[in-house]
């Protein structure tokens, strides 16, 4: 395994309210990333961070999983979290040992009450975050309104990158 300086490390939780599409964005960055070769399905049961059989059979995190992945001669270490607030536990302990939190919105839905715990979450161990706005190629995507959801509950330090 190669060694990495401090400074080409970044760790990073991904965290959101369910269904945003965390692990896909997970399964995307490994891809890319070259880790693995084909993005998993949460139907199929072929993700890498779901691996455990309550997670197949529901289809939805359970557990936070930590994931890596190289890119552009830095180590990426993120660790993919469950959404629903039965696990919010595996969030607050993720972003207790992170430097970032990525906070993932469904391009539908907007801000939901999961978003808002984690965006709190985050503050209390002063982390910066990053929203990611996920599913926009779908029908009925609000971005501009995320947008200026983000910025009403959030403060108005938000804006589009």
């Amino acid at each position: 395994m190669k060694d990495y300086a401090a400074k080409d490390i970044r760790n990073f939780a991904i965290v959101g309210h369910g269904a945003t599409g965390k692990t896909i964005l997970s399964e995307s960055m490994l891809s890319n990333g070259g880790e693995i070769n084909r993005i998993g399905s949460i139907e199929g049961g072929s993700t890498i961070s779901d691996y455990h059989h309550d997670e197949h059979q529901r289809q939805i995190s359970i557990h936070s999983s930590p994931l890596h992945l190289e890119w552009m001669d830095t180590k990426f270490n993120l660790i993919d979290t469950p959404g629903y607030l039965d696990f919010i536990g595996e969030s607050i302990s993720s972003l207790a040992v992170v430097d970032l939190a990525v906070v993932v919105v469904h391009a539908v839905n907007g801000i939901e009450v999961g978003t808002e715990q984690v965006w709190n979450y985050a503050n209390d161990y002063g982390l910066p975050k990053m929203i990611v706005v996920n599913g926009l190629d779908r029908e009925n995507t609000k971005f501009d309104e995320i947008l200026n959801q983000a910025n009403d509950h959030f403060g108005g330090n938000v804006f589009p990158m």
